[in-house]
């Protein structure tokens, strides 16, 4: 199993990031390869730009431990398991968050990663606003 981390350091205050991320439903608000998203029963579906989509279930939205975990059920990267988390912790300049991969086989990670550097890109911005 694969496993993909990565930091964003986040210069604002971790309940105002918090708003966002358990905001699950918007997750298109802060990550700009997503057209659209919006919330289905327990999950959540996301249009991609250029088409396709994924269907995530949403596992967790924890306030006490600043956590969303999730898990991507249908893609176009043809993963046999997906699970996912962006956690917040505070800092004192203001917020990091920590989101987490794991994902079956090893080879879509080559795929995943250069998404995931994207959406941290904009989440470096988009969670400021």
């Amino acid at each position: 199993m694969a496993t993909i981390r990565k930091t964003i350091d986040v210069n604002a205050d971790i309940e105002k990031v918090w708003a966002k991320i358990s905001n699950v439903g918007e997750i298109s608000t802060l990550i700009g390869f997503l057209d659209d998203s919006k919330l289905v029963g327990d999950g959540r579906v996301c249009t991609l730009n250029g088409g396709g989509t994924l269907k995530e279930d949403i596992i967790s939205v924890d306030p006490g431990l600043h956590r969303v975990v999730y898990s991507i059920s249908k893609s176009p990267l043809n993963m046999s398991f997906h699970s996912a988390s962006m956690e917040l912790t505070p800092t004192e300049t203001g917020t990091s968050l920590t989101w987490t991969h794991d994902l079956k086989p090893d080879e879509a990670s080559e795929h995943l990663e250069p998404m995931l550097d994207m959406a941290c890109k904009d989440m470096a911005t988009t969670l400021l606003s």
